[in-house]
Parts: C-alpha cells; sequence; structure tokens
C-alpha cells in the first residue's frame, strides 16, 4: 500500500472562503482528536480500483503517537517514530526505511498532519450512512506536479472520528480506506513497535537497507 495519503475550485470568492474555514475547523478537530490520543487501533477495509481491475483488502494498525504497527493481507509494516520496516511474507523480504527519505507510506498521523500545507480544503456533501451523520471534507493539493488530484475526507460528525479517505489519481486510479472500528487508548506493549530482526534473519529472510 503506497502513498495512500492526503493529498477546489473556488466558484464564488464569498462562499470559497467560509467553506475553507469551516473545513479548516473539521480538520483542526479530527486532527486534535487523534493527536491527542496516547494510542489506537483502527480496523479497515481498503480498495483500489484503476483501469477496471479493482483489488479488495482488509488491515489493521495500532499507533502510538508517531509509532505503529500496519497490517494489510501479508504485508506488515513497523514504524518505530525512526525507521520504516516493510516485511513481506510472501516474498521473504524485510525492507528497511529511514523517515526522513521515504512517503511511500502511511502514518497514523500523517493524513491528519498534511492537510496543513499544499492543500486547499472545502466543505463537500453531508450524508447519513448507518445512521450515522458523515460530513465529508475535499482537499486537492496546490501543486502541479502532485499525482493526486484531489482526496475526500469523511468525519464522523458526531464523535469527529475519520469514517472514511478516498483518494483519486491523475491516472484515473481511485483508492477508498473505511474504518471499521476504532478504539483508543488501549494498552500496547512497546515492543509490538520493535523490529527483531534476529527473528527474520533465522527464518531466512532478505533484509535490505535502503
Amino acid at each position: 500500500m503506497k502513498k495512500i495519503l492526503f493529498s477546489f475550485i473556488l466558484l464564488l470568492v464569498g462562499v470559497g472562503m467560509v467553506n475553507a474555514q469551516t473545513a479548516k475547523q473539521w480538520l483542526d478537530k479530527v486532527h486534535n482528536k487523534y493527536q491527542n490520543a496516547q494510542s489506537y487501533y483502527i480496523k479497515f477495509d481498503f480498495e483500489h480500483q484503476n483501469k477496471g481491475n479493482s483489488q479488495k483488502k482488509s488491515g489493521e494498525v495500532y499507533s502510538a503517537k508517531q509509532k505503529f504497527n500496519l497490517n494489510v493481507d501479508d504485508v506488515n509494516q513497523i514504524f518505530d517514530a525512526k525507521k520504516l520496516y516493510t516485511i513481506s511474507k510472501e516474498d521473504q523480504e524485510v525492507v528497511i526505511s529511514n523517515a526522513s527519505n521515504t512517503d511511500d507510506f502511511l502514518t497514523p498521523t500523517k493524513v491528519l498532519n498534511s492537510y496543513k500545507t499544499g492543500y486547499h480544503y472545502s466543505l463537500d456533501k453531508k450524508q447519513t450512512i448507518g445512521g450515522q451523520s458523515i460530513q465529508f471534507i475535499k482537499l486537492t493539493p496546490t501543486t502541479q506536479n502532485a499525482t493526486v488530484k484531489h482526496s475526500i475526507l469523511g468525519v464522523n460528525a458526531k464523535n469527529n472520528q475519520i469514517y472514511s479517505y478516498q483518494e483519486f489519481g491523475k491516472d484515473g486510479s481511485k483508492t477508498t480506506i473505511t474504518v471499521k472500528d476504532y478504539l483508543e487508548n488501549l494498552i500496547i506493549h512497546k515492543d509490538y513497535f520493535n523490529f527483531d530482526q534476529k527473528k527474520y534473519k533465522s527464518k531466512g529472510y532478505i533484509i535490505t537497507q535502503l
């Protein structure tokens, strides 16, 4: 799973300014909720569509501040706030990346930090889904070389939790993440965010440092 990150045209200047301000208030509330949580767990469905092909997966992520442990099918990503470890069971390989030189991964807080710079944002539609009021917010990159056309963030109006995230690529692709379950302030052992290199070497995994 790569670059599943946050990546409008103002019809009327007056209305656009009001929408942008209100959208920012929504984003700030969501950002503060997740930023203030000591830890959380998210179970989600993931779907990627491109050129008539659709790929569906399920996943889960445990997070404690900047650290996280993400599982999607046979791929496990561990981020210890310094390095990202991408573990592929199918390929029997571990790729180690420095946080400073890669953007090919989703940090649980990166989506909520990225809107502050490099994006225009506005209120989109509001819908009732499963008895819950969901406010959608549209985010459009300001840079011309962005690979993302725009993104849509769905927020539960009752508790400021993320309901869904959709990313529309300039190549016609569409990526959708829908949150199925959310738990906050769990007790997560610190070892869950540590990578045991000896363990994977003993299993014959190839270790690659980027």
